[in-house]
């Protein structure tokens, strides 16, 4: 039965959605939207800028540290300094995590979104 006119999403539908709508709000850049799915992929490193630059391939360090600064103020990298280095890590915090970790599934949907700031 529709409820108020309108089917239950699925399960997948749902992830889907919140996926895509976690995308446009951080990811206003290809670079972030690159960061996001890289940490995807290892969302247990700790890895210091110019290891994550040269996995991305990006020439220009001060992007990358831009952007994960953003994702910092965001709560969505975690920085910490040891031994006068500083290293980046994926949030603890699950709800962004599961977010994160579900990017590449729908990584032929996300675009950045360039009118946020």
């Amino acid at each position: 039965m529709p409820l108020q006119g309108r089917w239950p999403m699925s399960p997948e539908m749902e992830t889907k959605n919140r996926v895509l709508d976690f995308s446009r709000k951080h990811a206003n850049t290809w670079l972030k939207l690159d960061l996001l799915c890289f940490w995807s992929k290892y969302p247990y490193a700790k890895l210091t800028v110019g290891i994550i630059a040269r996995a991305l391939g990006c020439k220009r360090r001060v992007d990358v540290e831009e952007a994960l600064d953003s994702f910092v103020n965001e709560s969505l990298i975690d920085r910490r300094a040891d031994n006068g280095l500083l290293f980046y890590s994926l949030t603890s915090d699950a709800g962004k995590r599961e977010c994160v970790l579900n990017m590449p599934a729908y990584r032929s949907s996300l675009r950045p979104n360039l009118s946020v700031g």
